[in-house]
Formats: C-alpha cells, structure tokens, sequence
C-alpha cells in the first residue's frame, strides 16, 4: 500500500509539473486607460493546466494581470491581480480609474459580493494592494461600458490668430462646410473619410454672437495631400492642441491608401510646414484609441493583418516636441 501511495503521489507530481500545458501569451482584456504617469490596460492569460481530453474545457482557469506601460520611457510592469477564474468571474473585468496614487479595478462587476472584487495598484511602487488597503475609491464606478471612439480626437482646423483660419480640407468639403459664406466655430470636428486633404488658409469675419465666424474664402498651402488628414485634440470639446517653440499643432494621417495604410503622427507650424513625423505602424483603420495628453499622445491599435496571422495589438506613444515614438506590445 505504501509503495503503491508513493508510485501515485510521483505520478502527480509529474504530471503537473511535466505533463501540465504551458500559459499562452497573454492578450489584452478591455481598453487601455491612460493615468498621470501610466497607459493602463488588463491582460488575460490562460493558467497553466494539465492537458484537457474531453473538449469541455474542465481544466482552464484564467489569470488576471494589469500592464503598466510608463510614459517616461522605463520599461513596462505587469502585475498579476487574479488567478485561477472562470470565465463568468473576469468576463466583465475593467479598470475603473486612477486617483493619481492607485490605480484601482474591479476583477469581478456581476459578483454579488463586489466590494471584495475591487482592489488595486500602487503606481509609485508598482505593487499590488495589501487586502487592508482597499477601500472605496474616488472614481467612477463600474456602470455601461463606453466603446472610446477615436474620431472625437480629431479636429478640422482651428482659429491662428483673429480672422486667420488653418484647415485640412478636401476639394468636396471646401463646396460643402467650408464654402465662401460659410459658419465655421472654433471647435469642429473632422470626419473619419478617406478623403485627400491639403492645408489652407482662410480669411475669417470677426465672430456673430461670440460663435460663428463666416468664411471669406480659403486658399490652398502647398501642393502636398495628405489622406484622411486631421488635427489631433484632447477632446470633443476643444480646438486642435496648440504646441509652443515654434507655434503648430499635430496631424494625423494615413501613409497610403488601401488594406496598408499606417497611422502618420506629424507636427506642422501655423504656415503648413511639417517640422517631423512618426510612424505608428498601426493600422490607421485599425486603430482603436487615442488618449491624448499635453506631453504625448498615445495610439492604440494592431499591426496590418498579414495572411494566415492575427495582427499584433500595439501601444505606440508618440512625444508632442519631439516625435520620438515608444511602441509596446501587447501580447504579454
């Protein structure tokens, strides 16, 4: 009996240390949050298990990490925050938010004991929360979950100085909205077309009511096109992002037309020029976020899709000065 016990217990130990299936690379859970000092985003990672036979899945729990992607530069932090879960227990994960100091998640929305699905990360030490330490944070609560939508970053043009207009624009939209006797505002968004835009300039009447600007006329800068150009800005709420040494603001634009076109960061002065660009090597109709910040501009999205090969989701942070480009994967 003895000798039999021992032969069983060695025949487990190997075949969970041996026999057992290695964890795939994680995959991101959810959209990317941005914090202070952080691109935030939840990783999902099949645990280690031994092999499954009956096809039902018996076998497969689940790991929770979250992956800190540092703006400075350092290199990023995943922190694993939950292991061993079903998948009705992490389907409805997300990161709430920061409050500068922690950053706080909920693993678990539906359970019904939701305070103990709550925790946290602290951002200085890249730790995870002792249980002690959490308590109800001041962010917003887990509620409908928003789909960001990256076209609310984009602007038309904006206003450089009184009575002096700098736009992207195609042949068909200088007939439409921005036709001679048109009202322009100083906030307009720009639509996600795969149209050809150049720069122009217009001339502006002084504003009716403190709002409306009609148009005098709009002429073209250059000859250079750029397709489905647009301003970046940091919300549906405001004009394009104005950067100081020299006086510009940032566009972005796809490299060409077609299943290959990438996401184009460039900066431009208040004449048209462009002073340096950054390729993001994401899909431009792939990409799907942008968290804007006044030093850097964030993308998320995937590489284009190659025959046979799921595309690679990247966060690729983009410098406002200087154009340097970080890109990080996420596939963890």
């Amino acid at each position: 009996m003895g000798v039999s016990a021992l032969i069983f217990a060695a025949v487990m130990l190997f075949g969970k240390k041996v026999l057992s299936v290695a964890p795939a690379s994680g995959v991101q859970l959810g959209e990317c949050v941005r914090t202070e000092s952080h691109i935030a985003t939840l990783i999902r990672a099949t645990d280690p298990h031994l092999p499954e036979i009956t096809g039902r899945g018996g076998n497969t729990t689940t790991s929770i990490s979250i992956l800190l992607i540092p703006l400075d530069g350092n290199e990023p932090k995943k922190i694993l925050i939950a292991e061993g879960l079903a998948p009705n227990e992490y389907a409805l994960a997300r990161i709430l938010g920061s409050d500068g100091q922690v950053l706080w998640f909920d693993v678990n929305p539906g359970s019904k004991a939701r305070a103990g699905s709550i925790g946290g990360v602290d951002l200085r030490r890249h730790a995870l929360l002792q249980p002690a330490e959490v308590r109800d944070p001041s962010v917003p609560q887990p509620g409908a979950r928003i789909t960001p939508d990256p076209d609310r970053f984009l602007s038309a043009g904006f206003i450089v100085a009184d009575g002096h207009w700098l736009g992207l624009h195609a042949e068909e939209e200088l007939l439409g909205e921005f036709a001679p006797r048109k009202f322009v505002r100083r906030v307009v968004p720009q639509e996600n077309r795969k149209r050809m835009r150049r720069f122009h300039r217009g001339a502006l009447e002084a504003p009716v009511d403190g709002k409306y600007h009609r148009i005098l006329g709009m002429a073209p800068v250059g000859e250079e096109e750029y397709l489905n150009a647009a301003f970046l800005r940091m919300d549906d709420k405001s004009e394009a992002l104005r950067l100081a040494d020299p006086d510009g603001a940032l566009m972005i634009h796809t490299s060409a037309p077609g299943l290959k076109g990438l996401a184009i960061v460039s900066r431009v002065d208040t004449a048209g020029r462009i002073l340096w660009s950054a390729d993001t090597g994401i899909d431009r109709f792939h990409l799907t976020q942008i968290l804007p910040g006044e030093r850097s501009f964030a993308f998320v999205g995937t590489r284009p899709s190659e025959e046979g090969k799921l595309a690679e989701p990247l966060v690729v942070i983009v410098d406002n000065a200087t154009g340097k480009a970080a890109t990080h994967s996420l596939w963890r």
